[in-house]
């Protein structure tokens, strides 16, 4: 799901849920490795485990970059339903930091070879 400056009250202000969110650009090499990670795999994922997963184009949505105070990208980050900001990162990650945060998230710790054969 893609997360813009219109949609941002409806998906983190009114969420009930932890929202991971991928900052990125067209443009940017890791960005487009970490976007596809997430149309493939983490969305899917992150809705099994109850944690939802969203990407911002940094391009398109200046207001919500600015709110967050982008710098670098790739830049990922949590905003809990409180609204707390947690697990800030920037730079690509391996595929696994990613599957065991939403994890963490969850509360239902899983381990690599649980997910891949379940």
């Amino acid at each position: 799901m893609e997360l813009t400056d219109e949609n941002y009250t409806t998906i983190i202000k009114e969420n009930k849920k932890p929202v991971f969110i991928d900052f990125y650009s067209p443009s940017c090499g890791p960005c487009q490795i970490l976007k596809k990670l997430i149309d493939e795999k983490l969305e899917a994922y992150g809705r099994e485990r109850g944690v939802q997963v969203v990407k911002c184009d940094v391009t398109k949505n200046q207001k919500l970059s600015g709110a967050f105070n982008i710098k670098s990208i790739p830049f990922t980050i949590v905003v809990m339903p409180d609204e707390k900001l947690k697990y800030a990162e920037v730079g690509l990650k391996h595929e696994g930091y990613y599957f065991d945060l939403i994890d963490k998230l969850s509360g239902k710790e899983s381990s690599f070879f649980s997910r891949l054969f379940s």
